[in-house]
């Protein structure tokens, strides 16, 4: 039983030494996913969104340029803190997909790359800190989010004359 529990120990210690490795793969990953979105012409069209008039998928991209910039620079606390504040974001925005039963995959593999990287870096230590900038961050984007479901052809309004 203890040999099983060392090959464990074993496996969190090098899964930890590459922690901010993983973080920057996958934060790139994701970018790459924002680049596919800007060009998603399916489910993904009804579904804008932006906080104070800033797209959404700019958003992303400088929130993964931010998990790379913390991740080189081994900020653990700040990391662990921009990334439980984009759960608490994703939270609300798989929750507005949910709502109006409109879903983008593109949306949803960036929520599920941000929750493996927030698992990743989760601490025991950390984990009211974590909770409490997750539930901070989910009022606030509730509060500041602009969001619609409608196709964007529907959202012109005709011009006649």
């Amino acid at each position: 039983m203890s040999t099983d529990i060392k090959k464990s120990n074993i496996y969190m210690m090098r899964l930890l030494t590459y922690r901010y490795i993983l973080n920057i793969v996958l934060a790139l990953i994701a970018v790459g996913i924002e680049v596919f979105y800007s060009i998603c012409g399916g489910a993904c069209s009804y579904l804008s969104g932006n906080l104070f008039g800033i797209d959404l998928q700019y958003i992303g991209i400088a929130f993964m340029a931010l998990i790379i910039l913390l991740s080189i620079m081994k900020k653990d606390l700040l990391l662990i803190l921009a990334l439980s504040i984009g759960v608490g974001v994703e939270v609300y925005l798989v929750g507005f997909q949910v709502w109006y039963d409109t879903y983008c995959p593109y949306c949803l593999v960036f929520g599920g790359i941000l929750m493996v990287m927030f698992l990743l870096n989760l601490r025991k230590a950390e984990i009211k800190n974590a909770i409490i900038s997750m539930a901070a961050s989910l009022i606030l984007f509730a509060i500041f989010f602009k969001g619609s479901a409608t196709p964007v052809f529907a959202a012109i309004q005709p011009i006649f004359g």
